[in-house]
């Protein structure tokens, strides 16, 4: 008879396990902040904090939900069926992460859009959406008591459905709204900016992408994979996703910054200290030729005598 546990739990397993690994790297990523950006305003830094505390939290819950169904219930089939308090608590941590991301993103749009009301106030009430469809899935999870009444509620379809696509939906938004303005915003700044901009454009559209297909691809395996929590281990992922996006464009600004003044001034090497860069001057090689006298005795013996004169290159014979 087949192990209902490999079907049913296998997949969200391993994509847990792969949300630990990103907990990890969000971790180092805090570390690395904290160590580089000392000068940062007290509210961005209390934010990082936050997110490294909230990311905690929200991998405890996720090793007490490997816990519940596979250690503390081991053997009992039927309690596969059952929807694990440790459910709720991941999905609403997980809005709140991802809710604070993309409220920061938010007032990018709300900067480079030179403070546009109609564009950030559409994109924050999308935000403000996806909590309100996370929070209505989170109270269904511990409702209605088992997977399969959860599955064929159609109110749970709705809040499932609706916060992945709206979480989705910002995310695009987002990238597409800043590569506009960085875009037309090009030519009137200095060329010289212009590696930066792409640099900038590049890394919000690769951003906004990952976390978009994470959600779309959610919803996919919430309507076609019915006998699996495959979909939740990606939600898991999806929340690691954001912290790691949120951390990697605060971290990313020095590497942006010393990358595009390299390219500007080969010449001079930059350096992390006080002063900005150092020029280092390319080395000159250097020749220096001694003459030979031969002195010869009255024995008929010779003795080799170096003059420490130092002569010119037009000198040689």
């Amino acid at each position: 008879m087949e192990n209902p546990a490999e079907s049913f739990f296998g997949g969200m397993l391993i994509e847990i396990c792969i949300a630990c690994v990103l907990y990890g790297i969000t971790t180092l990523q805090t570390f690395i902040y904290f160590q580089k950006y000392q000068n940062d305003t007290s509210s961005l830094k209390l934010m990082v904090a936050g997110i490294w505390v909230l990311e905690t939290c929200h991998t405890a819950f996720c090793m007490q939900l490997i816990y519940a169904y596979l250690i503390t219930h081991f053997g009992e089939m039927t309690y596969f069926l059952d929807i694990n308090w440790g459910v709720g608590a991941t999905v609403v941590t997980e809005v709140i992460i991802s809710t604070a991301v993309q409220a920061f993103y938010v007032k990018r749009v709300w900067i480079m859009s030179n403070k546009a009301k109609l564009l950030t106030s559409f994109i924050a009430f999308i935000t403000v959406c996806r909590v309100a469809f996370g929070i209505g899935s989170t109270i269904l999870s511990y409702h209605i008591p088992h997977w399969v009444a959860f599955r064929a509620n159609e109110a749970s379809l709705v809040t499932v459905s609706g916060g992945l696509g709206a979480a989705a939906l910002v995310d695009v938004l987002v990238a597409l709204t800043l590569s506009f303005y960085l875009t037309r915003g090009r030519n009137s700044w200095q060329k010289s900016s212009n590696s930066k901009v792409n640099l900038i454009m590049l890394y919000a559209v690769n951003s906004g992408a990952i976390t978009a297909s994470a959600s779309i691809l959610s919803v996919i395996l919430y309507a076609t994979q019915a006998h699996s929590l495959v979909f939740l281990g990606l939600v898991e992922i999806q929340g690691k996703l954001y912290a790691n996006s949120f951390l990697g464009s605060l971290n990313a600004r020095s590497h942006i910054r010393n990358k595009a003044n390299a390219a500007q001034y080969p010449s001079f090497e930059f350096s992390s200290n006080s002063n900005g860069f150092r020029g280092v001057a390319p080395p000159v090689p250097k020749v220096e030729v001694y003459q030979e006298t031969i002195v010869t005795n009255d024995m008929g013996e010779q003795e080799n005598e170096f003059s420490l004169k130092s002569m010119k290159g037009s000198e040689l014979v």
